[in-house]
């Protein structure tokens, strides 16, 4: 599993030590403060299926995780830096290049989760990944027990824990859009000259 922009990684330590399957998480964060900070608690905790790493994942998800020796079978980007103003929307997180190098190296059957408590920024990754609808299924079409409201929003988090953000914003009163997808077909990327 791949958390892209993981913050202060607390998230990702809690699945390493309390999942009961056996993954080994990743978490990419452009921050390296808050890389070596988690990296700490990791080793002090003795866990070793979870690692942090300082990474622009726009532009080096691709190599990183294209190195790695097993299936990729979880991707999730939750509450990125929404980044406001139009002008600076280039700089979210979630751009084509991101959304290709997620769908090229998922395993078939991984999934893609993606929350933000800005409608804005949820409705932009939710677009991105609907654009590979010939690659990607809603989860909740697959797994029933995934119930979303009226307008496809998740109603639960299915991971189990809550980030950090999360829970600010839920305690301020705001509502957490989120969407999983899941790949039900193999990427064939478009190599045709416009």
């Amino acid at each position: 599993m791949v958390d892209i922009g993981c913050g202060s990684g607390r998230f990702l330590v809690w699945l390493a030590k309390n999942s009961g399957e056996r993954r080994n998480y990743l978490g990419l964060e452009i921050r390296q403060k808050l890389v070596e900070r988690t990296q700490f608690w990791v080793t002090e905790l003795g866990l070793r299926n979870v690692y942090f790493m300082f990474a622009n994942a726009t532009v080096s998800f691709e190599q990183i995780v294209s190195s790695y020796p097993g299936p990729l079978s979880l991707v999730s980007i939750l509450c990125p830096d929404p980044h406001f103003k139009k002008r600076h929307h280039k700089r979210r997180v979630l751009q084509t290049p991101l959304v290709d190098s997620i769908t090229k190296n998922l395993c078939l059957g991984g999934r893609v989760l993606v929350q933000s408590d800005v409608l804005d920024v949820a409705t932009d990754m939710r677009e991105r990944f609907d654009g590979y609808s010939d690659v990607f299924e809603h989860a909740d079409r697959i797994d029933k027990d995934l119930q979303c409201d009226n307008e496809g929003w998740l109603l639960d988090n299915p991971m189990g824990i809550r980030t950090e953000r999360e829970i600010h914003a839920e305690l301020e009163g705001a509502t957490i859009y989120r969407r999983m997808y899941q790949k039900t077909r193999c990427f064939l990327p478009d190599y045709s000259i416009s």
